[in-house]
């Protein structure tokens, strides 16, 4: 009897333990349960807003993730110029080649920053980012809206075109001789080697559109240098009578001995594909132009293996005038000393102008060198850039 009281009371004992035992485990459960509500309802609470943005602004969010895969949610215009690879992939990296001339310019360059681009400033437009010393230009007077902007404070690095970079960039901002006319697609002219001087109509080419009907002085006229230009054509058909063509000037007048001898024709206007295959037609390039960052008729005529005859003052494209390529005259005072030489070391045929521009300019080359610069530039590049640039084989601007 004993024993068994003893047994019922050990049992007993063991059942409250275990009872104990499990409501302590479910209050520590009902509390991590109480905890895990409470947690649900402070993220809900917080996830709501944004929810219900997703649900109202849905489209613009498809947009936003799709364009960033789109060829063209990278592409802008002028000012701005984008920057592609060798698969015409489009960088987040853009260059401003002329000043904000009004506040829908500014804008644009504050959206597509927005965008996460990345820029540099380009000296492509006139002397910019000097002062623009056309005074034909809209940007001529110091109160133009364009100078209302401290362009270095809105690009990372600038490519130049200037003998002295210090000319109007600040001495320790990063840059690098880098020009669009580098840039030219001479793989896409329809270069032909075997025409020879002999069988070519005209001594030389010179480009110099009219500025209106009337042939008044404007802005190409003041850009190509037309007023010195007219003095060294009078030169080269009254002494040498040599055969000229002049792009973009016609019905305009010219020099009295070339008008008379009939020496110099003279074209409207031309579509890009006619005009390329003016160059073939003649001997040499005439470029008397100074306010100039990029002449790309320069790189183009060089392309098409014309030896060039270049103002010394021009701002940019002087790094193109070498011993392979042409000669150096300042104006119609040294012109004719410059000319005759051009044309013995023609005749010598001493010049290998396409040669020396395709060897040493060009996306190879330049291309190259602007990936080391946005390199250098651009801190945690592989972050930022939405290529790889490493895996780049070379960079240039868009056509």
């Amino acid at each position: 009897m004993t024993s068994l009281f003893k047994n019922n009371m050990i049992s007993s004992l063991k059942s409250k333990r275990n009872n104990k035992g499990k409501s302590a485990v479910q209050g520590e459960n009902n509390y991590k349960m109480m905890a895990f509500v409470v947690a649900a309802v402070l993220i809900l609470s917080a996830a709501i807003p944004g929810i219900c943005y997703c649900v109202k602004h849905k489209n613009r969010i498809e947009t936003f993730f799709a364009g960033k895969k789109s060829p063209d949610y990278y592409k802008y215009g002028s000012p701005l110029k984008n920057i592609t690879d060798e698969k015409n992939r489009m960088l987040n990296v853009c260059f401003i080649i002329y000043p904000f001339t009004d506040t829908e310019k500014h804008k644009t360059y504050l959206k597509a920053r927005r965008k996460g681009i990345y820029f540099i400033g380009m000296s492509s437009y006139i002397n910019f980012p000097c002062k623009t010393q056309n005074k034909h230009c809209i940007t001529y007077k110091d109160d133009n809206i364009s100078w209302t902007h401290n362009y270095f404070d809105l690009v990372s690095g600038w490519c130049h075109c200037y003998r002295d970079p210090n000319t109007c960039i600040p001495s320790p901002f990063p840059k690098r001789l880098i020009s669009e006319s580098d840039f030219i697609r001479h793989e896409g002219y329809n270069y032909d080697p075997k025409i020879r001087d002999a069988d070519k109509e005209y001594d030389f080419i010179y480009i110099c559109l009219k500025d209106n009907d009337k042939c008044e002085d404007g802005w190409q006229s003041e850009g190509r240098n037309w007023a010195v230009a007219k003095k060294c054509i009078d030169i080269m058909c009254e002494k040498y009578k040599m055969k000229g063509l002049l792009i973009g000037r016609v019905n305009c007048e010219l020099p009295k001995s070339c008008h008379t001898q009939k020496l110099v024709d003279t074209t409207d206007f031309l579509k890009y594909h006619e005009f390329m295959k003016q160059y073939q037609r003649c001997k040499f390039i005439f470029v008397p132009n100074i306010l100039d960052a990029s002449p790309r008729v320069l790189a183009e005529g060089l392309a098409h293996n014309l030896p060039c005859l270049v103002n010394y003052n021009i701002v940019g494209g002087w790094k193109y005038v070498n011993d392979k390529t042409g000669e150096f005259f300042t104006d119609e005072t040294d012109f004719e000393k410059s000319l005759i030489k051009l044309r013995k070391n023609m005749e010598k045929q001493q010049y290998q102008p396409r040669d020396y521009f395709i060897n040493n300019h060009g996306p190879k080359h330049e291309g190259k060198e602007l990936i080391n610069f946005i390199k250098e530039i651009i801190p945690d590049y592989k972050k930022k850039l939405n290529y790889d640039i490493d895996e780049i084989e070379y960079l240039r601007p868009v056509v």
